[in-house]
């Protein structure tokens, strides 16, 4: 109910401003959005244990540990786990973050178990203003600044940044910076920034695709060499000194998509009906035509200078992955509604509007330890992905007999 009514509430908002929004309401709404995200820096996580996990790992690393290959509950760290107590749940298994993640989870750590979680919660704020202030920048260059409750009031960027204090948010804001630099032709920078971000967490090396292929398409060789080469340099420069530390930085992700299954209505769907074998070919195969899809979009419109079907590829780039995935926590979503903002989308917006239905699964796992997450939420979002869609091709077709129309 609470993301229900406050994403009711940025739409209110969104829908009621004017095709050309004003200096004061962009103030206004710049000055609600910091609000918002400075007053939840004290309040306690209630949604997820992610951040008792985040500081634990940092605690390994910090004191010289590899938690790449010391799983939480090895005998040598009774004393650390009486002290900084994190969650049971992931007690067997080593984390999954890349070293660029790892090094800020350590750097909070650093401050003592009294402070590390103000010390990480003022970190993840620091990188959700990011996200607000360069995704102003970008609407105000795009001429789209009516979107901005879309950044501003988002209970996706705001509540899972302040309330969750998830590691998603510094992957939504390089995501901003990715498109910010990209937008402004400093491909090096782009490229480092790509690198950066795959070493918080892997969802921005997808947007390499689209944003080489834009300018492939248009025979531009330099810039796609100067991503690529840049976001290459800065990735060995990363692993190499994480290597050099002593850490081996491969981590337990190959185990977590094995084992977990969570919010995903695609998933779960076709993990229903084919076996493990037939099911690994059917995604393969869905991944690879939305790959081919979205490759063929950039073909067709590479002239466009709008930046539209470039910031339409890179949202359905980022979407490929999350929607094919096994495992789909609502914070995982939110680089994606960074990229809607800038360009709505009513599919992905619905989408991102109904995944949070998925909390239901914490009423019986913080009353009675029971993880059983409902199936009526992935049938809601289902729904709601699929009306959203056939309104979508309904308008398409409305807005193609308007023009001959007229024509």
């Amino acid at each position: 109910m609470q993301f229900l009514l406050a994403s009711g509430f940025m739409l209110l908002s969104w829908w009621s401003l004017p095709e050309k929004i004003s200096k004061k309401q962009i103030t206004l709404l710049l000055a609600c959005g910091v609000l918002l995200r400075l007053i939840l820096i004290p309040v306690d996580s209630y949604s997820s244990s992610d951040t008792s996990r985040y500081l634990f790992d940092g605690k390994l690393a910090y004191e010289g540990f590899d938690p790449y290959q010391t799983a939480h509950d090895a005998p040598e760290l009774e004393a650390l786990k009486a002290q900084w107590a994190p969650p049971e749940e992931h007690a067997k298994y080593v984390t999954l973050y890349p070293p660029v993640a790892l090094a800020f989870f350590a750097l909070s750590a650093s401050t003592g178990v009294e402070m590390a979680t103000p010390s990480w919660k003022l970190i993840v704020t620091t990188f959700s203003l990011i996200t607000l202030f360069v995704g102003a920048l970008i609407l105000k260059q795009l001429n789209k600044s009516r979107h901005l409750p879309l950044l501003a009031l988002s209970p996706l960027l705001i509540l899972e940044s302040g309330v969750g204090a998830h590691l998603d948010t510094l992957s939504a804001a390089v995501i901003t910076l990715i498109i910010w630099a990209y937008l402004n032709q400093r491909y090096s920078i782009t490229g480092v920034f790509i690198a950066f971000g795959t070493a918080i967490k892997l969802l921005p090396l997808a947007l390499m695709m689209p944003l080489v292929l834009h300018h492939f398409f248009n025979g531009r060789i330099k810039p796609c060499f100067q991503i690529g080469l840049s976001a290459l340099a800065a990735l060995v420069v990363i692993y190499g000194m994480t290597f050099w530390l002593g850490f081996k930085p491969i981590g337990s992700i190959g185990v977590f998509f094995q084992k977990w299954r969570f919010g995903s209505p695609l998933f779960s769907s076709l993990e229903s009906l084919f076996p493990t074998s037939s099911l690994l070919v059917i995604l393969a195969a869905l991944f690879i035509i939305g790959l081919l899809l979205v490759s063929l979009k950039l073909f067709i419109q590479r002239q466009d200078n709008s930046h539209q079907a470039l910031l339409d590829s890179s949202q359905y780039i980022l979407a490929l992955p999350l929607f094919s995935s096994p495992v789909l926590f609502p914070w995982y979503l939110m680089p994606l509604m960074v990229l809607t903002a800038l360009q709505p989308n009513l599919i992905i917006l619905s989408w991102i509007t109904l995944a949070p239905l998925t909390y239901e699964v914490l009423d019986q796992f913080l009353c009675c330890n029971q993880w059983q997450p409902a199936v009526w939420p992935l049938w809601a979002m289902l729904t709601g992905v699929i009306v959203a869609a056939l309104i979508k091709i309904s308008l398409f077709f409305s807005q193609r007999r308007t023009t001959r129309g007229n024509i």
